[in-house]
Formats: C-alpha cells, structure tokens, sequence
C-alpha cells in the first residue's frame, strides 16, 4: 500500500506531530537537506535523486528503500538499517555510517570517499566499481561482500571480517572468519543509538 504522504511538507509536519513510520512513501528528487529525522521508518520508500545532504537519520529504518543517486553527502545514519537498499550511484562522501546495517545493499558505482563504516555490516553487498578512497571499514563485516573494480585507496581495514570477499581484482577471499551475530542486525544497542541521536541533535543546533 502505498503513503498517503505525497510532498516533503506533508512527510515533516506528520513526522513533527509525532508519526514515524512511512511505508512505501514516494517522494522522488525530494530536498530533505539539513533535515533532522532520526529514527524515522522509511521501509520500501522510493527517494530516487532525494537531496539528503547533511541529514540526521541515525538509527533511521530504510530498508529495501530506492535511493539511486541520491546526495548522501555529510548524512548522518549511524546505526541505520538499510538492508536490502538500492544506492546505486548515490554520494555518500564524508557520510556517517558506523554500525549501520547495509547487508544485501546495492552500493554499486556509489561514492564514498571519506565516509565511516566502522562496524558496519556489509554482508553480501554490492560494492562493485564503488569509490572507496579513505573509507574507514575498521571492525566491520564483509563476508561475500562484492568490490570488484572498487577503489580501495587509503582504506582502512583494521579487524575488518573477510571472507568469501570478492577483491577489486576479481579474487575471493577464502578465510576463518565468522560472525560473531546474527548477520542481519547490526551490533549496536539501543542506549548507544540514543546517545548518537543526542549528539547529533547538539551538535546540529551548536
């Protein structure tokens, strides 16, 4: 069923009186630039172009949402679920994404220079020709994770898990590595997710 929310306005003042769940919204090309959402449940929403720079989105539900080319630069989804999310081509440059959940996600030809996954589950991802340089993937978890033809410069993969790990060169990567969790959630409490969206609303209004 699709949202009866049909324009940015409408999906502010409903999120403002207190609504956070929008399933199957459509909203394509949106300008939600500098928007304060944290927490809100866009699963299956179709933001294809969205204007999302310096969004606050931690611990924010887009799973199996459209985001192909979307301007993610600077956004903030910190423990996000995004599994399953189409961001084919998006820019996530500088973007905040530690601990975040992009299992299955397509992140295909993105831009990520600089961005933080920390943590982050990248399970059976999609990375494919994406732009890596600088990217922090310390502690996170690759395993099946697709970088064929990826720019790796300057990435960070200290404790990274990989396994089953296809490499920029086409070679996969056969280890011991395992899961510690299950490979569909994110290892983040909800307390730290909290904190994160208290300091990402100080530090916005500083």
């Amino acid at each position: 069923m699709k949202s009866s929310i049909r324009t940015v306005d409408q999906l502010l003042a409903a999120y403002e009186a207190g609504q956070d769940t929008f399933p199957n919204l459509v909203l394509k090309a949106a300008n939600l630039r500098d928007r304060y959402l944290p927490f809100i449940a866009l699963e299956g929403a179709n933001l294809e172009r969205a204007d999302l720079r310096r969004a606050i989105l931690t611990g924010a539900s887009l799973m199996r949402s459209r985001l192909q080319a979307a301007q993610l630069d600077q956004v903030n989804l910190i423990a996000a679920d995004l599994i399953s999310t189409n961001l084919h081509q998006a820019s996530l440059k500088n973007g905040l994404l530690a601990s975040a959940n992009l299992c299955g996600a397509d992140l295909s030809e993105a831009s990520l220079q600089q961005a933080s996954l920390a943590g982050a589950n990248l399970n059976g991802a999609n990375l494919q020709r994406a732009d890596l340089r600088g990217v922090n993937l310390a502690g996170a978890s690759l395993l099946g994770t697709n970088l064929t033809g990826a720019n790796l410069t300057g990435v960070a993969l200290n404790d990274a898990k990989l396994s089953h790990t296809i490499m920029p060169d086409g070679i996969c990567l056969v280890g011991e590595n395992t899961i510690d969790d299950d490979p569909n959630k994110a290892s983040v409490s909800i307390a730290n997710i909290a904190a994160y969206s208290r300091l990402a609303k100080h530090l916005r209004s500083s």
